[in-house]
């Protein structure tokens, strides 16, 4: 199963060209790492795969199932669901239990 494939994905923020021409897919028990310099679009790619920011061209397949590219905004609450995202400056609750976080 693969679990992100993208092909030819551009992505823009406010007419700015973030990323362009990327390729990548990641299967099912396969683990990616995702390094560069701070401003290098790391963050911007990521946040395309939940869906914070959108497709600007390409093709990005979410589970073989969520197309980035199309995805309407009430199915980004079922594709979350599915994945799990831990964050650079993640954070406990202080109300929850380490169990609950």
């Amino acid at each position: 199963m693969s679990i992100i494939n993208y092909k030819n994905v551009e992505i823009q923020i406010d007419s700015n060209v973030i990323l362009e021409n990327i390729n990548f897919s990641l299967n099912a028990g396969e683990f990616a790492y995702i390094t560069g310099a701070v401003g290098s679009g790391k963050s911007s790619l990521l946040k395309t795969i939940y869906g914070e920011v959108d497709i600007f061209s390409g093709e990005a397949i979410i589970f073989d199932e969520f197309s980035m590219k199309n995805i309407r905004r009430s199915k980004l609450s079922a594709l979350r669901k599915r994945m799990g995202i831990v964050f650079q400056d993640f954070q406990l609750l202080t109300d929850r239990s380490v169990n609950d976080n």
